[in-house]
C-alpha cells in the first residue's frame, strides 16, 4: 500500500460523513484547525457514496465552520 493511500484510509476513518445527509451542501463552509485556510462549497455534492467524501489540509480534516 502506498504511503499516501495509506494516509487517506487513516484519515478518511475519523470523519467522513456517514450518510447522504451529512454530504456537504451549497453554501456550507470548511476550516482547517492547523492553518486557518477555510473553504465554501459552491454547490451540492451528489456523490453515491458519502463514507468517501471528505476534505483534508495540513494532513487532518477539515472541520464544518
Amino acid at each position: 500500500m502506498s504511503t499516501m493511500t495509506k494516509k487517506m484510509s487513516q484519515a478518511g476513518a475519523g470523519q467522513a460523513p456517514a450518510n447522504a445527509a451529512s454530504l456537504p451542501k451549497k453554501g456550507e463552509h470548511f476550516r482547517c484547525q492547523t492553518c486557518g485556510m477555510a473553504m465554501q462549497i459552491t454547490a451540492d455534492c451528489r456523490c453515491k457514496n458519502p463514507d468517501q467524501v471528505h476534505f483534508q489540509c495540513c494532513g487532518q480534516e477539515m472541520q464544518k465552520a
